[in-house]
């Protein structure tokens, strides 16, 4: 009887151990089939997400912990900004509070030029950008709500227009 128990276990075992191999090769397959161009586009996608997370990062502890600030007066954007987002094509999302739609055109360049900056030097910790687009700078389309509050002109990123 105790063989007989120990031949079961034993078999149990064996199917158990064959059974988490089929799984853990199925995994490795899966990622053995991705193409080159895929594992180059996971890689991008998981730089951009460390971007994004250093930015707004950046905003969330401004907010959650302003007497640590040491230069308010230059994170002084950052009361004007809820998140930004970097996307591959080197444009930015700036996502704006209502206290921005009261700023004057010059305050809302200045801020809009101060996130351009910041989000230029957090790319470059990150990724490898040409001399030519770092110069260009990022592209950005400022929202507030839903609504595109405005853009950088097409050829000259630095510059804005405003829609309302």
């Amino acid at each position: 009887m105790k063989l007989k128990l120990i031949l079961l276990n034993l078999l149990a075992l064996t199917t158990f151990m064959n059974l988490f191999d089929n799984v853990q090769a199925s995994k490795k397959d899966s990622t053995d089939n991705l193409s080159i161009e895929e594992k180059r586009d996971n890689h991008l996608a998981n730089k951009i997400k460390k971007i994004n997370h250093a930015l707004n990062k950046r905003i969330y502890d401004f907010k959650e912990h302003p007497h640590k600030q040491l230069n308010t007066e230059e994170n002084s954007w950052m009361t004007y900004v809820k998140n930004v987002n970097y996307l591959k094509n080197n444009q930015l999302e700036i996502y704006v509070n209502r206290d921005f739609k009261k700023l004057d055109d010059k305050k809302r360049e200045t801020i809009v030029t101060t996130v351009q900056r910041i989000s230029l030097s957090e790319v470059l910790k990150v990724l490898d950008i040409s001399s030519e687009d770092y110069m260009e700078g990022l592209s950005s389309i400022i929202y507030y709500d839903s609504h595109c509050l405005g853009r950088s002109v097409f050829l000259n990123t630095k510059e804005l227009k405003w829609y309302d």
